[in-house]
């Protein structure tokens, strides 16, 4: 059960969106304030997942509220609702960490929408963080059950195949995946730095070498790479001094990640082509349901700013621009082969309502939707 707060002022509206919606029947537990001073006393007592405010409220306002909020909880996911004359206010809020944000007049089901998905945001970041705590638990258990030093860990592939969470060490995935050689010779150096700092302490270097050797599969996984061919790599020139243990763990750690370098380099560009291939069959799926970028990288497991770069030079084209492409052109089907009203059609695409849709569309195409009919309307007649 998740808890939302929902802070808003004017009595019919805090009612509408509090009985409209079977929340309980959708996984949530309702919190109501009619203002910021009562918001912050109920985030001080419960553990609110999802707060949705109003901007403008007396006394405290709603981003003043999300940003002393977010200060008390900073896993808390915050929605703003604003009238079209706080419009501007209400994008730059976006800015300050908050999730999302609905335009008066909506109707309660799509406020329903845009928390169910700030709710899946909230959930992969907590999934994520079980998994790191998991991972770590894995590595001290593993440790101290199965091998006796960490050479019979690396030896084993079982190790790696048997395992499900997810890396933290996304520098050297987008290395591997986007980088230069230059870049990857960097990140090795700083890894035999950090693995100097653990030499005398076995748990955590076995959770650095575990992360390395995840981070890695992931990578070329997505890569198009089977898991078989990474781990005959690994298996590659073990070392087997233990007289020498360390040192020879730091070379092979190096030699590895060469290895795999080439081999990534190798096969790298038609398996990015896939790659963004898939990213647009997705985006053709989902661009309704508010497809970013942010969303796309957490489904790959990338750095934003990674997708991003790999996006624009495999596409030609930015990918919110791609996404905007793509509803601009089902956006002119739907107005020139349906008899759909306009805010039909910006309901059918995912807009939060007939204004923000007519406003996105002049500003895209240079006309609004109405005009737009009009003169294919009468380039038929002439």
């Amino acid at each position: 059960m998740y808890n939302l707060l929902i802070a808003e002022d004017e009595k019919y509206l805090r009612e509408k969106v509090t009985k409209n919606v079977d929340w309980p029947g959708y996984g949530y537990k309702v919190f109501v304030a009619s203002d910021g001073e009562e918001a912050l006393e109920i985030i001080r007592a419960e553990s609110i997942h999802i707060l949705v405010t109003d901007i403008r409220m007396p006394g405290m306002d709603g981003l003043e509220l999300a940003e002393t909020a977010k200060a008390l909880n900073g896993g808390l996911k915050v929605i703003v609702i604003s009238g079209h004359a706080e419009f501007e206010l209400a994008q730059a809020s976006i800015r300050l960490g908050v999730e999302d944000y609905l335009l008066k007049p909506f109707r309660t089901k799509r406020l329903l929408e845009v928390v169910e998905k700030t709710r899946e945001k909230l959930e992969v970041e907590l999934e994520r963080k079980k998994q790191v705590e998991r991972q770590e638990e894995l590595a001290k258990h593993t440790l101290e059950t199965r091998f006796s030093n960490v050479f019979g860990w690396i030896a084993n592939p079982n190790s790696f195949l048997s395992q499900t969470q997810v890396p933290i060490r996304h520098r050297l995935g987008d290395i591997l995946k986007s980088g230069t050689l230059g870049e990857l010779r960097e990140e090795i150096s700083i890894l035999h730095e950090t693995m100097d700092e653990s030499r005398d302490d076995p748990d955590r270097l076995f959770i650095i070498l575990n992360d390395i050797v995840m981070s890695t599969l992931t990578s070329m996984k997505t890569l198009g790479f089977e898991v078989e061919r990474v781990i005959s790599l690994m298996s590659k020139q073990l070392p087997t001094s233990k007289q020498t243990q360390f040192s020879d763990l730091k070379k092979w750690i190096e030699d590895f990640l060469l290895d795999i370098n080439k081999l990534a380099s190798e096969g790298q560009d038609g398996s990015i082509e896939q790659l963004i291939g898939s990213m647009k069959a997705y985006v053709e799926e989902h661009y309704r349901s508010g497809v970013t970028l942010n969303t796309m990288a957490a489904r790959l497991n990338m750095s934003p700013s990674q997708l991003s770069k790999l996006f624009l030079e495999y596409a030609g084209e930015h990918f919110s621009d791609y996404v905007t492409g793509l509803k601009e052109q089902k956006a002119k089907e739907l107005l020139k082969g349906t008899d759909k009203r306009v805010y039909e059609i910006a309901d059918y695409l995912g807009f939060s309502d007939a204004y923000y849709f007519s406003s996105w569309f002049k500003r895209t195409v240079g006309c609004t939707p109405t005009e737009y009919r009009e003169e294919l309307s009468s380039k038929r007649l002439s």
